[in-house]
């Protein structure tokens, strides 16, 4: 049985219990990804008034987990198609659980600052890697819909920390958030050990002396028959390199790709990391801040799902289109909303569902659009590109707000990247390439 058989059987079998197990655990990882990357936001009211920040500083600290998240996409990515998928995610875990703890140690904004940077490496190497794997494992009429299932993970996980701030900082202090955060993502550490498994293309180009145990028991899984040898990767495979995505014909995929991850992030972060302390600038309390964070997300769980499923039935490209322009139109309307209650939830929440909608389509055209030989090393660069936005965003927030622009400007200004970024998404190919 050749890699090209088994790679048509996994993408037009309908997928198993097992498959499905597959994605459940990269769900449950992206939920501590949300969790962890976003945990600033939610104590930033109570760290602006206990070390009385700025709105310039404020911005830093927002922004150095997403800076994190740029530097390790860039950094670590390509270590999932060098040392494989699975080994990736578990470095990545180990990372996020060590910045997360050393937070809630800060004594002051600048270690503060350090150790959300170091928690925003791993999260920023882990993207592509989960996405990838999930791809590589569900059947082509579920790809968009599992792609979906991860990228709700992300906001779960916010919610859940949303309710869990809620309760624990009328309790404890705010370093409790961040021990919690790195107390899960160490429990997850032996669930990723024993359940994910690597990627086949990933085994057939690098074996070793375990691979074909290895590759027969996940065939076992897929309920195909036993191998006597590693099946050889394509041709081009096995002679490929990460450089190639610096070279035709692939760069120019690798281009389009990275500019609009870094206009849709740019945009996506600032709203993140900003919309509970501009509630609560509002005048409204931090529980109502804490509120539109979870209500942000809510919707993203419906724009998860909802968009997952639609991009797979009506035209692709008109279906991200649409829901990276409806985000940059909600995001103009949340800067116009400071006065109503009602408005600031019914925009932050169709904010959230077209953020999440999304990151479905994006991540499935960048998935479609890469060769399997370097797919997550593509993914990483991409996703690199949309955290250096993700880091941009929240900061040049700070600034304009610091230079007293107010929110309807800085909103109406930061609403603009993620327009443009659905011109450039459906110039992106997503059919393979012709020696592919």
């Amino acid at each position: 049985m050749t890699l090209q058989q088994i790679r048509e059987h996994i993408e037009k079998t309908p997928m198993c219990a097992w498959q499905w197990l597959v994605v459940g655990v990269g769900v449950l990882v992206n939920m501590l990804d949300g969790f962890d990357l976003l945990a600033d936001s939610l104590v930033a009211p109570i760290l602006t008034r206990e070390w009385h920040l700025a709105h310039g500083i404020l911005g830093l600290l927002l922004g150095a987990s997403a800076l994190g998240t740029a530097i390790g996409a860039f950094a670590l990515s390509a270590i999932a198609d060098l040392w494989g998928r699975r080994t990736a995610i578990l470095i990545n875990l180990v990372l996020m659980s060590a910045g997360m703890l050393a937070s809630a140690t800060a004594d002051s904004v600048q270690l503060l600052i350090t150790m959300r940077f170091l928690t925003g490496m791993g999260v920023g190497a882990m993207a592509g890697c989960v996405g990838t794997l999930i791809f590589e494992y569900s059947a082509v009429r579920s790809r968009n819909l599992a792609l979906g299932m991860v990228v709700i993970g992300y906001t779960v996980g916010v919610v859940i920390g949303g309710y869990v701030a809620r309760a624990f900082l009328g309790q404890m202090s705010w370093g409790a958030l961040f021990v919690l955060g790195g107390l899960l993502t160490l429990v997850l550490i032996p669930l990723v050990y024993f359940v994910l498994p690597e990627s086949l293309e990933f085994l057939a180009i690098r074996p070793q002396a375990d691979t074909l145990a290895r590759f027969n028991r996940y065939l076992r899984h897929l309920r195909l028959p036993a191998v006597t040898a590693v099946p050889a990767p394509m041709p081009k495979a096995a002679t490929s390199s990460v450089l190639d995505l610096l070279r035709p014909p692939i760069l120019s995929r690798q281009a389009l790709m990275g500019a609009s991850y870094f206009l849709y992030m740019l945009s996506s972060y600032f709203f993140l990391k900003w919309n509970n302390q501009l509630t609560t600038e509002a005048g409204f309390s931090d529980a109502g801040g804490l509120n539109i964070s979870i209500l942000t997300n809510l919707g993203g769980i419906a724009g998860g799902v909802l968009i997952g499923w639609l991009s797979s039935k009506l035209h692709f490209r008109a279906t991200a289109a649409v829901t990276l322009v409806a985000m940059g139109l909600a995001i103009a309307a949340f800067g116009a909303a400071a006065s109503s209650f009602a408005f600031t939830v019914a925009c932050s929440m169709l904010i959230g569902f077209s953020i999440f909608g999304a990151a479905v389509v994006l991540y499935a055209a960048g998935t479609a659009t890469f060769p399997a030989r370097v797919r997550a090393t593509g993914m990483g660069l991409s996703m690199g590109a949309g955290r250096a936005g993700s880091f941009l965003g929240p900061v040049l927030a700070g600034a304009l707000l610091q230079a007293g622009l107010g929110r309807l400007v800085t909103c109406l200004l930061l609403a603009i990247p993620v327009i443009v970024s659905a011109f450039v998404l459906v110039r992106v190919p997503l059919t393979p390439l012709r020696d592919e």
